[in-house]
């Protein structure tokens, strides 16, 4: 069997804290990856993987942000997006989400507004960080996951196809997808290149494009 080519370069390849990591965000110096088989939410240094702190969280963990201040969690099994703080694990804000269809899956946070994925459904949606009114909404493939916004392009994970899609953020459509292997879950950007959570191997991995 031919070996898949996978498009980019991988600049660093870890091991992460559980054997499922989902949602995935970068605050400046360190990942905070959060673990569905762990239930925590861990944060992390970049270069070893070497946890640093850890956060228990009772649900079904989804996709995972920063805010500049505090982590942001999504919980399929409560529909609520709920902030965090860093320092304590302590929730002191939770978003429900009111759609009846589709599973919240990646996270983002953008100029005081929470993006998130709903798939099954295939959308992102965004909402007011500060009691979840409605923004603005676009579709995308239904298998929708980890999320970020860079340079006004929208990039988000189709675990099932292998794939991080680049969008124009203002028409919803496809640019370019990138093949990074696995079923890629969590999506991080640092500012020089992304971070892939890949739950099936239980590795992060920071590839250029």
């Amino acid at each position: 069997m031919t070996e898949t080519q996978l498009d980019g370069n991988i600049l660093i390849d870890i091991k992460g804290p559980g054997p499922s990591p989902q949602g995935l965000t970068w605050d400046g110096e360190s990942l905070w990856c959060a673990d569905k088989d762990e239930r925590k939410i861990f944060k992390i240094d970049p270069e070893s993987g070497r946890v640093l702190f850890s956060i228990a969280f009772d649900g079904e963990l989804a996709g995972t942000a920063w805010d500049g201040a505090h982590v942001w969690q999504a919980d399929r099994t409560s529909r609520t997006i709920s902030r965090i703080d860093p320092e304590t694990g302590n929730i002191d804000l939770s978003i429900p989400v009111d759609l009846p269809n589709g599973d919240v899956s990646g996270l983002f946070h953008e100029d005081g507004g929470i993006w998130y994925g709903l798939s099954r459904l295939g959308q992102a949606r965004k909402v007011k960080d500060t009691d979840g009114t409605f923004m603005k909404a676009f579709p995308t493939r239904p298998d929708i996951c980890g999320l970020v916004l860079v340079d006004r392009h929208f990039y988000y994970t189709e675990p099932g196809e292998s794939v991080v899609h680049k969008m124009d953020a203002n028409a919803g459509s496809i640019l370019i997808s990138y093949k990074v292997g696995g079923r890629p879950t969590g999506l991080a950007f640092d500012g020089e290149a992304f971070w892939v959570a890949d739950s099936e191997s239980g590795q992060i991995k920071k590839i250029k494009f």
